[in-house]
């Protein structure tokens, strides 16, 4: 579980810094954790069952799937993010996009 460590904190910098932003930052966190673990179906009312049995979070479903369908969400930010996770996107000089 370090890798995850290494790639949800800088995640969760994309955040703001607000209360609001890191409650965002921190259900956005335990969502990637709940789609990638084999529990069930990444459909979002599984995803809530999994952040409620697996890691023991009392989330309100309103609140939940407010987040979820959230404009607010800093995807520019998370992209960049994710982006400066990549060691060396290039190979000989070119950017390598698959496989």
């Amino acid at each position: 579980m370090f890798i995850l460590n290494d790639i949800l904190k800088p995640l969760q910098n994309a955040f703001s810094s607000t209360n609001l932003g890191r409650e965002r930052a921190h259900w956005f966190s335990y969502a990637i954790l709940a789609f990638i673990i084999p529990f069930t179906s990444s459909i979002s009312s599984n995803v809530l069952r999994c952040l409620n049995t697996l890691f023991g979070l009392n989330i309100n479903k309103r609140r939940f799937y407010t987040f979820m369908a959230s404009n607010k969400i800093p995807w520019h930010n998370l992209w960049a993010a994710l982006w400066h996770l990549i060691p060396d996107p290039l190979s000989d000089g070119r950017l390598r996009i698959c496989p």
